[in-house]
């Protein structure tokens, strides 16, 4: 049966491999971002404002959201979840980062504060990031939170650690796009996986 799915974040450099990856599979895939973008088949929307999602939510399975936009993560996670449950509309997977636990390890955890603030601090992006993810966790939708490791653009597959325990400190090293992109691209065609779980995946050292 056709799997309808509403990408969020469509200009994304992991969305669009996740597009091209599920290219020849049966799914019907609309393409949203922020900035519309017709000649890649991308419509503008939103995903802070919650009337347009119920609109865009119609005749969906499953959401994909990937916009990872500093400022809005929390707002976009309010309204998205709200629409969600308007729509009637239950799996959503969701990508954020590692750190919003406090689990990243304690040599490099300085660094990554430094950079991206801290999970406490809702002004900063790794709190934005946190907050948004305890949103969908308290809600009542059938998510999945992908937390990737630090990314890198390498063209290439990787074996992956997938962690389940959000807690547990990060044991596995950069991920590529490409195997991010992969995970997701399974993990829409079967959905029934990793419901209720925040995980994190990165490669394997």
């Amino acid at each position: 049966m056709t799997k309808n799915i509403l990408i969020l974040g469509a200009n994304g450099q992991i969305a669009k491999i996740v597009v091209d990856i599920l290219a020849n599979t049966d799914t019907k895939i609309t393409l949203t971002s922020l900035h519309a973008r017709p000649e890649k088949s991308i419509k503008s929307l939103d995903a802070t404002k919650e009337e347009n999602l119920v609109r865009a939510l119609k005749d969906i399975d499953i959401v994909y959201a990937n916009i990872g936009a500093e400022g809005r993560q929390k707002n976009a996670a309010n309204a998205l979840v709200n629409a969600m449950h308007t729509a009637g509309v239950k799996r959503l997977i969701w990508v954020a980062t590692i750190g919003i636990y406090n689990e990243i390890p304690t040599e490099t955890a300085d660094i990554w504060r430094n950079i991206l603030g801290t999970p406490d601090n809702e002004n900063t992006y790794m709190g934005d990031q946190a907050a948004a993810a305890r949103r969908i966790e308290e809600s009542q939708l059938d998510y999945t939170i992908i937390r990737p490791n630090e990314l890198t653009d390498d063209n290439k597959m990787q074996q992956l650690n997938v962690q389940a325990d959000p807690h547990e400190k990060i044991i596995g090293g950069p991920i590529t796009r490409t195997s991010v992109a992969e995970f997701i691209a399974q993990l829409l065609l079967n959905p029934e996986q990793h419901i209720a779980e925040s995980i994190a995946i990165s490669s394997t050292k």
